[in-house]
Parts: structure tokens; sequence; C-alpha cells
């Protein structure tokens, strides 16, 4: 189930209500409708979540709204609630965790921030790992690491999504996008394009357009230096990744003439702007070269 697709569905008349199959499927919907601004569809569904749910709408819209304080109310009501006899719902329970972590790196309770986000993770894993909300803890911490500096640690973090699940594909995406920008801050060049190619692909399939053109771009702009007829395949730089021995040089950042074609062909079919284009034509130059 994607929360973005149910709220588009609905949105232009193609379905008209979602029944759901797992817990808390209505909750996401109803976030969903609430960041892209369709309220009468998050009020479609508002009913239909229960009283921890309807604290985490409330929270989510206070927080769409910047208010600040309200949002810690609904947030702290919510937790209160999910520690309960008659509400226990561990799930949920890490999932606000997760918030908290959140909401007190914004307000500069750094330490406390790690804390938290570490045991929604931990909790997360355990119960349901690869949920969205899993996913999205793991991110999270690992975006609170590179914020203190840890870069390593940030990426150590993304190293806990794997690519080949059970993380959700657009998770995966956002995870090695992220990390490429760790590695190329680390100067790690040839990882860094791995991992937006992974990501770019990632988005295209889960229909992230705007994701994939970034990602993609940036993939053109790290690896047209590096053009190179004797170099791997991207798909087998994928593939044949493995951890470097102790010692052991950095590989070139280096991009095979074939992948750069195959990505300026589908660069050509989307709607860039004008620094995009000049990029896509400069690298159609320097293969007609």
């Amino acid at each position: 189930m994607n929360p973005e697709t149910i709220v588009n569905e609905i949105g232009s008349g193609i379905r008209s209500d979602y029944v759901s199959s797992e817990p808390h499927e209505l909750l996401l919907i109803c976030e969903q409708a609430l960041g892209q601004g369709e309220h009468q569809i998050a009020s479609m569904f508002f009913n239909r979540l229960n009283e921890i749910e309807q604290s985490i709408f409330h929270f989510r819209n206070a927080q769409l709204q910047n208010n600040a304080e309200l949002a810690q109310q609904h947030l702290a009501s919510a937790l209160q609630i999910s520690r309960s006899n008659d509400h226990r719902d561990h799930l949920l329970e890490a999932r606000i965790r997760m918030e908290w972590g959140i909401l007190r790196a914004s307000i500069g309770e750094h330490e406390q921030a790690g804390v938290d986000l570490r045991w929604a993770m931990e909790r997360l894993g355990a119960i349901s790992e690869g949920h969205r909300w899993h996913g999205l803890c793991i991110l999270n911490l690992a975006k609170w690491h590179q914020n203190r500096g840890e870069l390593g640690m940030a990426l150590a973090v993304h190293a806990e999504i794997s690519r080949n699940g059970p993380h959700h594909i657009e998770i995966v995406s956002i995870s090695r996008r992220n990390a490429a920008e760790l590695l190329v801050a680390k100067n790690h060049m040839h990882s860094a394009l791995r991992n937006l190619w992974i990501s770019h692909h990632g988005f295209r399939q889960t229909g992230m357009l705007d994701a994939a053109i970034e990602s993609g771009l940036h993939w053109i702009d790290l690896g047209i230096s590096g053009l190179n007829s004797q170099a791997q395949t991207m798909d087998d730089a994928v593939h044949n990744a493995a951890p470097r021995s102790v010692g052991e040089p950095l590989p070139a950042p280096e991009i095979h003439p074939d992948d750069l074609k195959l990505m300026i062909e589908w660069m050509k079919t989307q709607e860039l702007d004008e620094v995009g284009n000049e990029l896509v034509d400069e690298a159609q130059d320097l293969i007609h070269a």
C-alpha cells in the first residue's frame, strides 16, 4: 500500500474508499492527505482511526501548522494512551518515540533525541522489521548522526537498510541518496555513484520522478568527468560491491558510456529545469565527441 497513490486515486476519482488490510494503514493515508493539503480526504478516514491514531493525526496537523506547543500536547497524549492497558500498542508507542526524538532534536535536546531515536529504531525493528516507520526511524537516526558530524556512524546506520529488503523501495532509495551525500563528503566518489544509481532507479520504480531526476542529475554531474569505456557498468558495480580491505585504494570514480546514454535517454523524457537541461546537453556532447 502506497499512501500517496491512494490519496491521488481518491482525489482523481479513480477510487472512492480504501479498506485497510494491515494495522495503521488508514493513519498513513490520513497523514499523507494532510501533507498534500487534501483535508477532505483525511476527514473521510479520521473517524475510523483509533484513539491513539487520532492523537497522532492531531499532532501531525499541529506540526504542519507550526504550532509546536499544541503538537507536543497531542504527542504526549498519544504516548500516554499507547501505554495504557486498554489501548496498549507497541508499534504506535515506538512510532511516537521516534516523533519525540525528531521533536527533541528540533528544540536542541540533541542527546535525548538520539536516545529516543535509537530506542524507537530497535523496538520497531524487533516488532516489524521493514515497516515504513522502521525505515523512517533509521533515516532519522542517520540524519541525527550526520548533523553531529558523525559521518561514519551515519553511514553505518544507513547500512541497516538493505537494498534487497525487507524495507520499502522508496525507503531504500532515500537511504541510498542520503548515503551518497555522505560518501561525497568523505571523497568516496565511486561508492557515491553506485548509491545514486540505486536511488535513481528506485525512485523511478516508485513513481517519485522529481527525486529520480535529482539523483540522476547528481550521478551525471559526479561521473561525467570519469567517462571510460573500460569501466564496469553500474549494475555490475552494484552487484560486485564489497567492503575494501585495509589499505586498499579507493576505486576511480568512472562510469561507462552505455550507462550515461541510458541516463541521458531517460532524462530527455522528463521536464528538467535550465540547469538540468544544460548538464544533460553537456553529457550528450561528450558522448558524441
